[in-house]
């Protein structure tokens, strides 16, 4: 039995989502995924637009028409692979009537390129639609999967089926690396420093989600705290603290109250120069456990440090 025998024997699983396993192996895999990682709602603060903008794309696949390839490229740990599952997941609560669900998620990773092509064919033949994603896709200097990936998005013969979509998520907007885009040794440099571009520009839609400012971050806290009945049901930022403008943390505020906590979620953040959904998530990790009583004050030095 060859690969893609295999792939349609995966597919006939009720498995939501699949991965493709190819690293290693002289064969790719298809793994069925049974229990794709959930996307609460505390993690999607401030991706309102970009999300939706995904999620109309992707509703292409109930028209008949192929969504447009979609690049959501950011800074690191600010939702994106979250924000992809939540439409992924929402295209599905609105169109799966009972049984398998209307599209399926299959993630690949860039040792899987070379296989791309098979699997596509594999997915078209198929009646439910598809989502491939590549997450946190980057090309290191001379990968050899560079020119293939480029010339699937758009330049080869070949081309997505209409039941299939196409979703990378990447902390570089024009995935590959620099020394890879800048060659100065290559025979065409200007050639070569297109690279970037050429890629780029193969994607239909971009979607760039950026840190969050200080007042979504620290909706976002608050947003997690409820979920964890850290603060009461109902608890919202506190009007003073609307414009961002946080004083340095005082005694007046206890640390269980919201104030308290906002402040010491700002100097977590500062101590972290992070202001992202991540950075929110392990502040309220640490504050549920107690892990942050004894947290530096601003300008105070840790004690391992020199």
């Amino acid at each position: 039995m060859d690969f893609l025998e295999a792939f349609g024997i995966a597919l006939d699983t009720d498995a939501p989502a699949f991965r493709v396993l190819s690293q290693g192996r002289d064969h790719p895999l298809l793994y069925p995924v049974r229990h794709p990682r959930p996307t609460p709602r505390e993690g999607l603060v401030g991706l309102e637009s970009p999300l939706g903008l995904l999620r109309k794309n992707l509703e292409c696949l109930h028209a008949g028409l192929s969504p447009v390839s979609t690049l959501v490229h950011g800074f690191r740990g600010t939702g994106k692979t979250s924000m992809v599952l939540e439409a992924w997941r929402q295209i599905n609560a609105r169109h799966t009537a009972g049984g398998p669900p209307f599209c399926r998620l299959v993630q690949i990773d860039r040792d899987g390129i070379p296989h791309l092509l098979p699997l596509v064919d594999t997915l078209g033949d198929r009646k439910e639609a598809f989502l491939l994603f590549f997450d946190d896709l980057y090309f290191p200097t001379e990968d050899p999967n560079f020119h293939q990936f480029r010339a699937f998005l758009d330049g080869g013969i070949a081309s997505l089926p209409t039941n299939v979509g196409l979703v990378v998520t990447s902390n570089h907007r024009h995935l590959i690396s620099e020394s890879f885009s800048r060659r100065d040794d290559a025979l065409h440099p200007g050639e070569t420093r297109d690279d970037s571009l050429a890629l780029w520009d193969r994607f239909g839609l971009t979607l760039t989600v950026t840190e969050p400012s200080l007042e979504v971050f620290l909706d976002m806290v608050i947003a997690k705290c409820l979920s964890r009945k850290i603060l009461p049901p109902g608890t919202v930022r506190p009007v003073s603290l609307a414009d961002g403008s946080l004083g340095p943390p005082s005694p007046s505020h206890p640390p269980d109250t919201v104030q308290g906590i906002m402040e010491r979620a700002r100097l977590f953040a500062m101590r972290r120069a992070s202001r992202s959904g991540r950075t929110a998530q392990w502040f309220v990790d640490l504050l549920e456990r107690g892990l942050l009583d004894h947290l530096p004050a601003e300008g105070q030095k840790d004690g391992n440090e020199d």
